[in-house]
This record gives C-alpha cells, structure tokens and sequence, in this order.
C-alpha cells in the first residue's frame, strides 16, 4: 500500500470525448442473448446495461483523448507552452515505439521543454496518474501537467471462429480524458492510497501481443471455448470474472476507508464517491461494502456510455458532477480498480472547475488499416 498527500496541486480542468456511434443493448439481442427477451431483460437490470460508444474502424485511443486535450485548452484559453509534462494512461498504444505520449506531443504541438510518460495501465489509470502529476507539481518539478487517461479497444483480426470480439465487448465503451493538475499555492490538499496484487495478474488479461507472445498466423489461427463455453482467442480480453468480483469487493472498499482515514474525514462530509464503473452490480457492491448512501455514488455513467475501463473515473466526475464542480466545491473520492490487479483512491476538492461534461463527437476520415500500411510502405520505403 501506498499513501501520499499533496498540497499546492490543484486539478483545475476536465474533458471527456466519446465518439458519437451510439450502440444500444437492445441491438444485441440476437446475437449475445439467444433473443430472449427475458435474458436481455435481466441483464439489463443486474449488469445495467444500456448504451455504450465504440470509435470506428482506425481510431485510437489516442485520437480520443487528442480531442479531450484540445477541447480543454481552447476552453480553458491554456497555450500548449505553458505545459511542462504529459502523463497519458494508455492500455492499447498506436505503436510498440515510441510510446504514445509522443504522438500526443506531436499533435498537440508541444514545446520540446514538455516531457511524456507513458503508464501501461486500465482502470485505475487515471489515479495513477493523478498522483504522479500532483507529487510532480507539488515536488517543484512542474507547474502544468496534463493528464490524459482513455480507452478504445483495438480491431484485431482474430480467428475465422471468432466473429465478435467476445462477449466482453458488450461491457466496454470508448472513451478519451483530459484533465490538468496545475501549481496552486492554496489548493488544498490531494490524498492518495494506491496498492496492487500482481500475484493475481492472470485474472484480467490479453495473452498474446506483446513480447511474450507476438501476434503471428498461428496466435491468429487459434480458436477454442473458453470455460463458459464461449468463442476465444488469444488476442481477446480473458477475466476470471469471480476472481475479478472477489477482488473488486475486498480491495477498493477497503482503500476508499483507508484514504479517508489518511485524510482525517468521515464518509458523512464526502459529497460524492465516483466509482470505476465496470457494471452496476459491481458498482452497487463496492458501494455497499464501503458504507455508502445512494446519493453518494452513482451507476448511471455505464448505463448510457458503458464500462470506459481507463476513462471511467473521470468520465463518472463529468457526467454526474459536471454543473456542481463548475459552479460549487464538490469533496470528492475517485476509486478505480482493476487490470494488474491493482487499485487507486484518491481524496480531493473539486472547486469551481472547468468540466465539459461528456462530449460526443464523430471521427470519419481516419486513415483506414490499407492506407495506414501503405503510408509506412511509403514512408520508409518510398524514397529508394
């Protein structure tokens, strides 16, 4: 466990994107829930499931959180100079090199005295990386830092048996986050209590991709039932689902107690409690675990945009809070856990701050998967 508090770090700003191709739960009911309507029914209510928002074919999570970090500092009238770090949570990278921090760097026009770092890390990736940017700027080494924490699950051609993208699909929505965490000497003060268990790593993972087992035909060509009797392949998201609800009880719970004990408040002064959402029965768990009253957290950010895994947190502050941060100070805990297995909560006030709420917006003309290849056909080889 780690724990730390921070002052003179203040998180003054928040945009969240998601692209605007809406799918609705209703839609799948042929296909994932035998056209039972009973079976959507109750999924409906158990899960929570509504709508949920998936880019188009060639977009990334770096062009979802491009349009985040752009729509903050236009609203918030912040010349990208004034930047000293990027701190980007980023579970599906453009590129193995570099990171995607770069091409953040790059887009956004940054000055070259603005670092990047890249955190390999899913849903409590924005917490993570709130804690870096606030030790960074209350440590003196930066007065701007921007975060960006997002997710948009890739098109990876699997094989030929496995048509969807598996069942888990119909969990995640795609979505980019902005967020700054600037130099404020009366900030009041940030609180932190962080903590992983790798030991349980396997329960929440993609096998194949990186060094340890490159994509190739074979990786591509391996179709087998996973143990619900479900289509697999090894390019796929793989949960121990009970293994995942176990943890999800015990760990984040007992980290939202343990940050407010850090800090010295009780759970009647937190305003609000915006919890990953991963699915309402979850949610509605860790809530009950934690003690907390209906009106202190909400489920109804993955009923309308689905589980935005690296992106949840911050989109549960902009599309429940959003008009009450703007215009009131809001004490607030964040609380994200998952992939690694690890966890976050974080204690902060959120005081008259810019919020864009959710934006939906659309991503045509991206560059397709052939005109991607020929553009690096072109570019490496093009000039011979």
């Amino acid at each position: 466990m780690t724990q730390a508090r921070f002052d003179k770090a203040r998180l003054s700003g928040l945009s969240v994107v998601v692209p605007d191709y809406p799918r609705h739960i209703d839609d799948d009911m042929a296909e994932y829930f035998d056209g039972n309507p009973a079976k959507l029914a109750r999924a409906k209510k158990q899960v929570g499931f509504g709508t949920r928002y998936v880019a188009p074919a060639g977009c990334t999570t770096v062009d979802l959180c491009e349009a985040a970090a752009r729509r903050l500092l236009t609203d918030m009238r912040l010349d990208p100079g004034e930047l000293d770090a990027v701190v980007f949570a980023v579970q599906w990278p453009d590129h193995i090199n570099p990171g995607s921090g770069a091409s953040l760097h790059r887009r956004l026009g940054l000055p070259k005295t603005c670092v990047f770092v890249d955190i390999n890390h899913g849903c409590p990736g924005f917490i993570y990386c709130f804690w870096l940017a606030a030790s960074l700027v209350a440590g003196g080494s930066c007065r701007k830092v921007l975060v960006l924490a997002g997710d948009c699950y890739p098109n990876i051609p699997a094989a030929a048996e496995v048509k969807s993208l598996s069942a888990s699909r119909l969990m995640f929505g795609d979505a980019g986050s902005a967020a700054l965490v600037e130099y404020a000497p009366s900030a009041p003060e940030v609180f932190f209590d962080l903590g992983a268990d790798g030991r349980n790593m396997e329960a929440l993972i993609v096998p194949a991709g990186g060094a340890r087992l490159p994509i190739g035909r074979d990786v591509l060509d391996l179709a087998f039932p996973d143990k619900r009797g479900q289509p697999y392949n090894l390019t796929l998201n793989y949960m121990d689902a009970m293994a995942v609800f176990n943890f999800s009880v015990l760990e984040p719970p007992a980290s939202l107690k343990a940050v407010l004990a850090l800090a010295g408040v009780g759970l009647e002064e937190v305003d609000f409690v915006a919890i990953h959402q991963a699915n309402k029965q979850i949610v509605d768990s860790v809530a009950a675990k934690a003690g907390l009253k209906p009106h202190q957290y909400s489920t109804a950010t993955f009923s309308a945009y689905g589980n935005q895994s690296t992106a949840s947190v911050p989109a549960v502050v902009a599309h429940v809070l959003a008009d009450k941060i703007r215009h009131d100070r809001q004490k607030v805990v964040l609380c994200g856990f998952g992939v690694g297995l690890a966890w976050g909560s974080c204690l902060v006030e959120l005081d008259h701050i810019y919020c864009s709420g959710v934006v939906a917006q659309k991503f045509d003309g991206l560059r397709t998967r052939t005109e991607e290849m020929a553009y690096w056909v072109e570019t490496i080889g093009g000039n011979q």
